[in-house]
């Protein structure tokens, strides 16, 4: 007889709690021993080896019921095969009282040793078995038990329901830790767990799946995901108090339902975490998982993976953008722009790739292939007679490339160009991320003679005691200012002191994003000293730049010199 046909003859239900399981444990175990009892009588008496099996029921009962279950045990078998157990049953010769008493005191050592390891055992057993669902430090279900979890409700037809998971990721845990110390956040973790579970429906459940991540499966209800984080945000808005101390905790949400697992909780612990991280990307707090979105990246992603063979085959192709100098209406200069002609996605936009490139250290291949490509085709220009200053953009990973200057200075001297008709763009961003040692850097750019442009500039909230020290002589305004400055009066002054204080830094000024007449006049009549944008050219190979060059039919800024600054005049200055 199976175990499923012994389940089947008990009531329904008599497994199921603990209590029936220990009192079915101890009915086995009495069974054991008096079977154990009847086998030592059968077989001769205690004088024979089967008196050894009266051990087994003794440390049954030993690691069910542990010390007490093996002392009790032990006292039981020492009785039944004590003193109305003869040592031989053919002669009925019985035991001596000092046997049978010394052989119970043994059983009963036997019982409460085996008992004291058990139970030993069982609470490593149990600790193991926390510690594999649970964080250690901070005692919350890790991601292990989320997806413990989650594995029946994907499985359920219930489980694809509105069913949601939020993650919750605590951006500057790090500085607390650093700040406040390890207990401290630790203990942030814990209360920010807490409030996560008192804003969230009933019947959900906080989980901590990484260092500073948490996550909440929220039931399927008639709340949806949007008003759920902006429940979670403004909770989080307040104070938390941890470890004694009021700690503000700066959290990102995302979003992502249980339809979109596909089966597979982790999947849906992944788009919950893309969720999150786009959001941040975009300056959210919250974003819901987009399966294009997400879709999208995974191929671009895919798509990096193929860029060193792609510089290997020539893949790569540089377009270049005209710079207009606003004071004598000429064309000075081209900024260079990497481009891809992949095999078989055709034109791929630099967006698609660029990103996720300066992410890893392939940048520094491309990069290299740029300004190589870049110097050549400039030299070709200046051999013809067109002689245009050449810029290449830089990521925060080239500054820190100490071979790069000298293969640069190498190229340079083997092209014949001097050094100051190349400039290196670097973005503001790049720049504030660790001033100290962007500004080194660049010094060592600088000293060589080549041009140092700020690119993007407003984008990175500059320091202004780090602007002046910046050994830059081109300060690039972004087209996010360009392209508001006439329409919000405020965008417009800031791109008008942006430009005068440049000047006074010595630096001059190129206007990005300049896409209509109205955006040309007013840089313009601010003073600016170039333009970069649609409205005079878009992008273009190098041999449609001298054709372009030639037709020389580019917009001009009319003469606004006597307008002055637009909103200057608005506010009677």
């Amino acid at each position: 007889m199976d175990i499923a046909s012994v389940q089947r003859l008990l009531p329904p239900g008599w497994l199921e709690s603990a209590e029936q399981r220990r009192n079915l444990a101890a009915c086995g175990i009495a069974v054991l021993l008096l079977c154990a009892a009847a086998l030592v009588y059968l077989t001769g008496g205690t004088r024979y080896a089967y008196l050894h099996a009266i051990y087994l029921p003794i440390i049954l009962a030993a690691v069910v019921f542990k010390i007490p279950g093996g002392v009790l045990a032990g006292v039981a078998a020492g009785l039944l095969v004590g003193p109305f157990m003869p040592i031989d049953t053919a002669t009925g010769q019985a035991q001596q009282a000092v046997n049978w008493l010394s052989r119970l005191a043994a059983f009963m050592v036997v019982g409460a040793f085996t008992g004291w390891v058990a139970g030993r055992l069982m609470e490593q057993i149990r600790s193991l078995r926390w510690s594999i669902t649970h964080d250690v430090d901070t005692g919350l279900p890790n991601r292990h038990a989320l997806s413990e979890a989650l594995r029946p409700m994907l499985a359920s037809a219930e489980g694809h329901g509105s069913a949601q998971l939020l993650m919750l990721r605590i951006e500057n845990l790090n500085e607390i830790l650093n700040t406040l110390g390890y207990p401290v956040s630790q203990a942030l973790l814990r209360a920010v767990a807490q409030r996560l579970e008192e804003v969230t429906p009933d019947g959900s459940r906080v989980y901590q799946v990484d260092a500073d991540r948490l996550a909440a499966l929220v039931p399927a209800g008639p709340w949806d995901a949007r008003s759920l984080a902006r429940d979670v945000l403004s909770a989080m808005r307040r104070s938390v108090p941890a470890g004694g101390v009021n700690v503000h905790a700066s959290v990102g949400l995302g979003v992502a339902e249980l339809h979109d697992a596909e089966g597979d909780p982790d999947a849906l612990i992944r788009r919950a975490d893309i969720a999150l991280y786009a959001g941040l990307q975009r300056g959210a707090r919250f974003a819901v998982y987009d399966i294009a979105a997400d879709r999208t990246s995974r191929e671009n992603l895919a798509l990096v993976g193929e860029v060193l063979d792609s510089i290997r085959e020539d893949q790569f192709i540089l377009h270049y953008q005209p710079k207009l100098n606003l004071a004598n209406g000429k064309i000075e200069g081209v900024e260079a722009l990497v481009r891809w002609q992949h095999p078989v996605r055709g034109m791929v936009p630099p967006g698609d790739f660029i990103p996720q490139v300066e992410s890893t250290d392939l940048i520094l291949p491309l990069s290299r292939w740029v300004i190589e490509a870049a110097i050549r085709q400039q030299a070709e220009w200046h051999a013809s007679g067109l002689k245009l200053t050449m810029a290449v953009n830089l990521s925060v990973t080239n500054l820190y490339d100490e071979s790069l200057l000298k293969d640069v200075r190498a190229l340079l001297k083997a092209y014949g160009l001097r050094a100051e008709s190349l400039e290196f763009e670097v973005t503001e961003s790049a720049i504030m991320a660790d001033p100290v040692r962007a500004l080194e850097a660049l010094r060592a750019v600088r000293d060589l003679g080549i041009h140092l442009s700020i690119d993007d500039f407003g984008t990175g909230y500059s320091s202004l005691s780090y602007l002046h020290e910046i050994p830059a002589d081109i300060v690039k305004i972004d087209r996010s200012f360009v392209t508001r400055m006439n329409d919000n009066e405020k965008v417009g002054r800031i791109v008008e002191s942006t430009i005068a204080l440049s000047h006074y830094l010595n630096m001059a000024v190129v206007a990005e994003g300049v896409s209509n007449r109205r955006h040309l006049d007013t840089v313009a009549a601010y003073g600016c000293d170039a333009a970069q944008g649609f409205l005079i050219a878009r992008p273009m190979e190098a041999s449609a730049i001298e054709d372009w060059l030639k037709k020389a039919d580019w917009p001009r800024p009319e003469d606004t010199a006597s307008i002055g600054p637009v909103w200057s005049q608005s506010a009677g200055l």
